[in-house]
């Protein structure tokens, strides 16, 4: 597991830290935005899982599935966040083929 922070934009410009998904869960902050690429050639899903409940009962995962090829940018919510701020990333399939960067929201 890794818990990746987010980076900050700033006017001069920035180095950002491309991460590669792991095969177990993966943490982003609440409030973050994600931009993932996927290398492969078939589609993977990304699984973010929502810690806020909604009248006691637990919220539904987020899906977010990417083609092969393809590129997403998503907003994490900060409801989605657990106890700690931090949101869990479960990626399907060969999750190395995930490229992703971390950004302050």
């Amino acid at each position: 597991m890794a818990d990746y922070s987010a980076e900050l934009p700033v006017n001069a410009g920035t180095t950002l830290t491309q991460r590669t998904g792991t095969g177990g869960l993966d943490t982003v902050p609440a409030g973050s935005l994600v931009l993932a690429r996927n290398t492969g050639a078939g589609a993977h899903t990304l699984t973010f899982t929502v810690g806020a409940l909604y009248d006691g009962l637990p919220v539904q995962p987020r899906l977010v599935v990417i083609p092969g090829g393809g590129n997403a940018i998503i907003r994490v919510p900060a409801i989605y966040g657990n106890a700690s701020g931090r949101v869990p990333l479960a990626i399907d399939g060969t999750a190395a083929e995930i490229l992703y960067y971390v950004l302050a929201g």
